[in-house]
């Protein structure tokens, strides 16, 4: 009688009962999901702690009566079934500890093999080593592709494999091993995505005898009971899987997202301390570590990993924010780490974990889930069953309309901004605030010292939002421009000491102002002439890679126009007014030329994906590799007159005189009209400079919203609270531009041929993190296959 899963639950009740069986199930995938030597053999060790259920005897039997089964695979095979009608394995009788021993014996050995997945070592070595696209690799290929590569780390339930051994987590995970592992890109541009490969195992008898088995059970003892089912359901319990605050994901955030350094420094947060977390773990497993340093030059990356996934996972994520917040990991203002092989999601909310400047977060794949969390996150600061709680939190929304606190609360969510709901409701003293750093990970003492800005960032990022991010360089301009206006207007007879006041003011306003014609310039120049289909990573900006580039291409273009010109551009962004103001019309007059010779531009058809000549609905936009060619005839000429605005404007305004006059030591002080003239220039070209976009300013996604007929918009939001919408559909195939749920510099100004998009860009950093990704992704050398036809409104721009 084949059981249901309602009656396996009757009939193994005991929870501590079901852990171990699962744990002994578990250690069925270590087996069996492997890659074995050629001509494995079976060692006693690894089948004699084995004791088979009478069910499990007589189907054993059966086995070796058809065929010559040796009794040692017969047995193993029995094991790595596990179950059909009954349990194939006496899960009570069964020595558990002496098979890890025997399973841990033949890891290390060699001769079962688990592939290392967490990072980028065998992506690269399949690039080097296979010049085809290597989605199948037969066991000679295998091996090759594995050799000398460091040990799996996978986990399934508490049992956590890796260089250190086969050992137990204070945490229960479902990281089972795998022979399919993400190897590889294709030859096509236009796939972002990691291809799987299929690890071959060796030939071997075991493999023979347990397909014949399961042959056997299939045939002859019909439908199997719901153990499947059943541990499945014990597994969603143990893993937490209807949970919000931890998943898989950590791990591949271990193996792909911080350095080796950078794992020491976790490493040693984590052992600190007689009773730090690791220290617990790795004594739980009879490891004592007496030199922390010492132990850490011990492991290799792999055996880090594995030694950082025996704590529990609130104990790891306060190891690396601690390592965060102290600096001792640097992660840049823009930088959200996030795997790029294994891009693993787990439970009911496909959770994925990712890190930036304010720590680990988890992330469901739903974003509108921030808010829900946001609201429970309030509510066990003023619980409803608290009435002392309930009146603090009813005073506090005393201006929202509502019968009841709760109430009172999800209207003021449905309305009110999250960061304003957290400095209201949670910002307002140590004891709520208290509440909400342990609900969300955090240790006091990691956060005591910060400033409220830091904190609300903090809060707003653990629970799934944006963070708050000031644009510095065009808001500084803004405010010293209106400090040295107010300098200006509130003096007339201009004596030395008022003058001395003037030039004061004047400095921090022309520093400003060099920044943001530095930032603009080099950003127009990136923007507008750099090839972003081809770059690596595609539309992410660096200030100074394209300060560079700006350098290079402007100092060029003007030696082949005036030979005998004497402006050289600074590559480390050491250029004066004058360099900076006039390279606007340096650039228009570099755009000018390339569109009169935009034949010679024109991408290779080898960088053309297959569909965009086949496709007719989704154009390919980058047909030249200078993208002002791609945009549309009123857009380039928009762009070179707002080029020529500038440079106008500035010169106009006699910036560079005024800024000579005041900061050397010249008796002709500037007069009153001089100096409103030249502040009003500088915002004159502020202002026009961002609103085009030439000046790159942070957009933030603001709303989104879907009609019945399919178009999308999606809202962004500058720091001055300028408004861009972008609309779907679009008119263009894949764009390789960020996604529209994140934020990004957009050029409103530089609109495609025939599309109602524009050039958008991620903001780039540069760290440990991007050092790891460099020459990322690698593409093979062939073409395009005519598959890519078939994917053109798949865009990731939604995502």
């Amino acid at each position: 009688m084949a059981y249901t899963c309602q009656e396996l639950r009757e009939k193994y009740p005991d929870h501590e009962e079901q852990k171990a069986l699962l744990r002994l199930y578990g250690l069925t995938q270590f087996m069996g999901f492997s890659i074995l030597t050629s001509r494995y053999r079976v060692p006693s060790a690894l089948h004699e702690p084995i004791v088979l259920t009478t069910y499990g005897e007589d189907v054993c039997r059966r086995l070796m009566r058809i065929r010559n089964f040796k009794w040692a695979e017969a047995r193993l095979a029995c094991f790595l079934s596990f179950y059909h009608k009954e349990l194939l394995v006496d899960h009570r009788q069964t020595n558990s500890e002496d098979l890890i021993s025997a399973c841990n014996e033949e890891i290390e050995a060699g001769r079962i093999l688990h592939p290392f997945i967490w990072g980028r070592e065998l992506y690269d070595r399949a690039f080097d080593l296979f010049s085809h696209e290597p989605n199948i690799l037969d066991h000679r290929d295998t091996l090759q592709l594995l050799d000398g590569s460091p040990r799996g780390v996978f986990q399934q339930l508490d049992l956590l494999t890796g260089p250190l051994g086969i050992l137990r987590s204070r945490e229960m995970r479902k990281a089972p091993p795998v022979t399919r592992i993400p190897l590889y890109h294709c030859a096509k541009r236009s796939c972002s995505l990691v291809h799987a490969t299929f690890l071959d195992t060796a030939d071997s008898q075991i493999a023979k005898t347990k397909e014949k088995l399961e042959d056997i059970l299939d045939k002859e003892h019909g439908v199997p009971s719901a153990f499947y089912e059943f541990f499945d359901e014990i597994e969603d319990s143990l893993y937490d899987f209807y949970g919000d605050r931890r998943c898989t994901g950590e791990i591949p955030l271990l193996g792909e997202c911080f350095s080796d350094a950078e794992l020491d420094v976790v490493l040693l947060e984590a052992l600190k301390g007689k009773s730090a977390p690791l220290r617990d773990a790795l004594s739980f497993n009879d490891i004592t570590v007496r030199d922390p340093q010492q132990f850490i030059d011990s492991l290799d990356r792999a055996a880090k990993i594995q030694a950082l996934l025996l704590m529990r996972s609130r104990d790891l994520v306060t190891s690396i924010d601690r390592a965060v917040y102290t600096g001792q990991i640097e992660i840049p203002k823009h930088e959200i780490r996030k795997p790029k092989i294994a891009r693993v999601t787990s439970g009911f909310y496909k959770l994925s974990a990712e890190c930036s400047r304010y720590g680990v977060r988890v992330m469901p794949s739903e974003p509108s889930l921030a808010l829900v969390r946001l609201q429970r996150l309030v509510l066990a600061i003023y619980p409803p069953s608290n009435p002392d709680a309930s009146r603090d939190l009813s005073w506090l929304l005393k201006k929202i309309e509502g019968h009841s606190a709760e109430e009172k609360l999800e209207r003021y969510l449905a309305k009110e901004d999250p960061a304003e709901v957290i400095r209201h409701l949670i910002l307002v003293g140590p004891q709520p605030f208290a509440i909400a750093a342990d609900k969300c990970g955090l240790a006091p003492a990691d956060v005591e010292a910060m400033d409220d800005d830091d904190l609300l960032n903090i809060l707003l990022w653990k629970l799934g939002f944006d963070v708050l991010n000031s644009d510095e360089t065009a808001g500084s301009l803004q405010r010293h421009r209106e400090t040295f206006t107010q300098a200006v207007a509130a003096y007339s007879g201009y004596n030395d000491a008022e003058k001395y006041e003037i030039k004061r003011e004047s400095a921090p306003l022309f520093t400003s102002l060099e920044k943001t014609l530095d930032s603009a310039l080099s950003f127009s120049v990136w923007a507008l002439t750099f090839d972003h289909w081809m770059a690596h990573p595609k539309f992410n900006y660096h200030l100074s890679e394209a300060r560079a580039y700006t350098a290079d291409l402007l100092n060029k273009a003007t030696k082949a126009a005036s030979p005998r010109e004497s402006v050289i551009y600074d590559s480390e962004g050491r250029n004066t007014l004058f360099p900076l103001i006039s390279g606007f019309s340096r650039l228009r007059e570099y755009l000018a030329r390339v569109s009169g010779e935009s034949n010679l531009h024109k991408r290779p058809a080898s960088e053309i994906p297959t569909y965009a000549r086949y496709a007719e609905l989704t154009a390919f936009p980058y047909l030249h590799t200078i993208p002002f060619l791609d945009l549309s005839s009123s857009s380039q000429a928009k762009i070179l007159a707002l080029l020529k605005d500038f440079t106008r404007i500035l010169e106009e305004g006699c910036v560079t005189d005024v800024r000579n006059r005041l900061q050397h030591q010249r008796e002709d002080f500037p007069k009153e009209d001089e100096l409103l003239r030249c502040v009003r220039a500088v915002g004159a070209f502020q202002d026009l400079a961002e609103s085009s976009g030439l000046c790159p300013t942070l957009f933030k996604p603001a709303g989104t919203s879907r009609d019945s007929a399919g178009r999308s918009s999606y809202s962004f939001r500058d720091y001055k609270g300028r408004d861009y919408v972008a609309r779907r559909p679009s008119g263009i195939g894949e764009s390789g531009m960020p996604s529209l749920r994140s934020d990004q510099l957009i050029v409103p100004v530089a609109s495609f041929n025939a599309s109602t998009d524009v050039l958008r860009f991620s903001v780039g950093a540069r760290s440990t993190y991007t050092e790891l990704w460099e020459k990322w992704p690698k593409y093979r050398a062939s073409t395009d296959s005519t598959k890519d036809a078939i994917r053109p409104l798949i865009s990731v721009d939604a995502s």
